[in-house]
Order: C-alpha cells, then structure tokens, then sequence
C-alpha cells in the first residue's frame, strides 16, 4: 500500500485545515495509506524528523500552500528526495518564497486557476508538472428538506466599504497610483465586464505603454489592490440591490455593523465576524438560497460547491468556465452581473417556486457529491500522481 505524507498548517476559519482533512480521506479512499502532520501541533517537528528520516517510504507528500518548499535549500533539504504535490489555492505571488525556494525537481504544482497555472508555467518551468485543479467543497452528509429551511437568502462573506478600499488605491505612490485609480474607475463604469488585470492590460494598451508579458506579469503584483477593490464593489452591487428591493439578507462575516447602504434594515447579521468553515457550512444547511460572487473567469470557488452539497440553491454571476461543469437553471441558477436588477427577479423567481427551486438544489447536490468534494479531489490527486493525465470531473 503506498504511504502519502499530507501536512497541513494555519488557516483562516479553518478552511484549508479542514479541506487537507478531507483530501487526505481521498487519498485513504484510493488505496494510500495517509499520515497527517500538523504544523500546529507540539510534536510536529521530531515527527516531521521523523518521517524525513524514513522518506523512501512515501510516495509523495502533499500540502495545501506549498509547506516547507521554501526551505528545500536550507533547512530541510530532504525534502528535495521526496515527490511533492503543492496544491496553492491563493494567488502564486502569496507563495512567492516556496515557489523560489524549491528546487523543482520532483515538485507537482497544482493552482485553482487556470490564469495562475499559466503564470507559473512561464515564470517557473522548474516544476516537474504545474496543473489546475480547481477548488473542491465540503460535503454535508445529512440536509434539511430545502422547504423546511428558516434562511431564504445566505451569504459569507466580510463587508467592506468602497471607500476604505480606494482610500488603499490612493496611497499607492506616483504614477503607479494614478494609474491604479484610472483603472479602477473604468472598472466602475465598464459594469464589471472584465476583471480587473483585463481591465489594466486594456488601459496600458490604450496609453500604449510597452511591456513584454513577462513585465505585465511582475506589474499585476503592483496594482494588486485593485482586486480587492473589483470583489468590493461587486459585493457592495450585489446585496444593496437586492436590500433596496425589499429582500431580506442573511450574512456572517467582519464589518457588516458597519453598513449604512440602502436598505439597511433588511439586513439580518448572523454573526459580526467572520466564523470557523463547519458553521458556515451549518448556515448553509439551513438556507434556501447562497449567494455567490466572483471576480475571477479562469476557475471556480469552493463555496459554489460547499452551497449545493449543503442542499441550498447556489446564485451566482455567469461566466463561461461554470457553464462547463453545471446546468444553468437545472443544477445552479446565474445571473449577469452588469445587470444587477436581474439577480432580484432571480431571486424572487426561486423562492415563488418551491418545487422548483428544490429540484435545483436537489441535482445540485446530487452532481457535487459526485464530483466536486474535497474527498474527491484528493482521489484525483492519487490517480493524477500514477498516471499524469489530465484530471476529469
């Protein structure tokens, strides 16, 4: 039986901690036998020791978020001996370090966006094989009957205004700042048509500033403020559209006391902070309807998938790549996000139809279960580490 060695480390809400958990049951479930290590237990490091010490008996080892890899070099160059799958479910300029810091050599990089495996493919062709997975979903093994459920409307997520995030594009010095503010206001009155390094390309395109790919590449870092700036108002567009209408909006999440839009008082706030991933999904169990929101085309979100294993109906923008995975008003119910009034008759439409909505969410459910768990995912990973092939779904 073949050993694979799955550390796991700090994460916000415990959501990659859970998510290794899960994937490590994959991996059990394809025949490995799987040893965890946490990085926040007492003894992680003499087990750690431990386990370098006996490598030739692993696999491989995986991680989500790269651990370790930054240190192949210095202090754990055994590492370098074992096949190692680094699964970066951020973007890559978050794990710079692990990805200079590893040697390459015997090192599988998967991403959740095929934008980033591109990125990684031309800026470090070091890696043995560099592939997307996308995001997999926590299952939810018993729901309630969709009718039963007290919550019409869910969404997690934290709230911040559009002026404390420009107020960050302001104190980006010179002209890096000025053009970030230009783009961000194209990114306003373009009604969110492209996302927000599309929206850079174009303007540099149109002021005909020279630049090599490999150029804009290292730019996107600058102006990263600009995607926080884009999620924002898409967040802010999407709720005060649908609390203005009258609909009443339950969330979980930091700042949302601070909220002063239209439509205040239909605002229910389940929790001010934001709370661990097994209550989220706890919320979601109880929901008729999650919202969705995106700012990004080349992959897909882990709470798309938490939401219909949760049994809810999943609302979300539409774009080309879900269009691959799920059946637009048989599986997922999307909307235009440049057409905000949309998402209010969408909404409405659902919960005027029970049936209906229930049948959504119901074969929602049925094809996450099959394909899209974090259990389903680490299965993938197994096979993908014996054969190399393209991953299915």
């Amino acid at each position: 039986m073949k050993k694979v060695l799955v550390i796991k480390g700090r994460s916000a809400y415990n959501v990659l901690r859970k998510a290794a958990d899960e994937i490590a049951e994959g991996f059990d479930a394809a025949g490995c036998e799987t040893e965890v290590l946490d990085t926040q237990a007492e003894d992680f490091l003499i087990r750690l020791n431990g386990c370098m010490e006996h490598r030739e008996q692993y696999a491989f080892c995986f991680s989500l978020q790269a651990i370790g890899w930054e240190q192949e070099c210095t202090a754990l160059p055994q590492l370098r001996d074992m096949r190692r799958v680094g699964w970066l479910v951020d973007d890559p300029f978050f794990h710079e370090a692990r990805l200079i810091g590893s040697v390459g050599t015997g090192a599988y990089v998967l991403t959740v966006q095929d934008a980033f495996t591109q990125r990684i493919r031309e800026m470090y062709p070091k890696f043995e094989m560099i592939e997307t997975l996308y995001h997999g979903g926590f299952a939810s093994e018993q729901v309630p009957r969709w009718e039963d459920r007290e919550i019409d409307v869910f969404f997690p997520g934290s709230y911040t205004s559009r002026e404390t995030v420009w107020e960050k594009l302001k104190k980006i010095d010179g002209i890096m700042g000025s053009v970030a503010q230009k783009v961000a206001l194209r990114l306003i009155q373009n009604g969110q048509t492209r996302t927000w390094d599309e929206e850079l390309r174009c303007y540099l395109d149109e002021i005909q500033f020279e630049m090599s790919e490999d150029e804009f590449q290292t730019l996107l870092r600058e102006f990263y403020p600009l995607d926080e700036f884009q999620r924002v108002c898409m967040r802010e567009q999407m709720l005060e559209t649908l609390l203005k209408a009258g609909r009443r909006m339950s969330v979980v999440g930091k700042g949302w006391n601070s909220y002063q839009g239209e439509g205040v008082e239909n605002l229910e706030i389940l929790a001010e902070e934001g709370v661990n991933i097994t209550e989220v999904v706890r919320y979601m169990q109880h929901s008729k309807i999650v919202l969705h929101n995106i700012n990004f085309v080349t992959g897909l979100h882990e709470r798309i998938f938490t939401a219909m294993l949760a049994g809810a109906v999943c609302v979300t923008e539409k774009y080309e790549l879900l269009e691959k995975f799920f059946e637009d008003g048989k599986e997922i119910v999307t909307y235009s996000s440049d057409e905000p009034q949309q998402l209010v008759a969408v909404i409405n439409d659902l919960l005027s139809d029970p049936g209906r909505a229930a049948a959504i969410a119901a074969a929602g459910r049925r094809k996450a279960l099959q394909k899209h768990t974090w259990k389903h995912r680490g299965e993938q990973i197994a096979k993908w580490m014996d054969d190399g092939l393209d991953f299915e779904y």
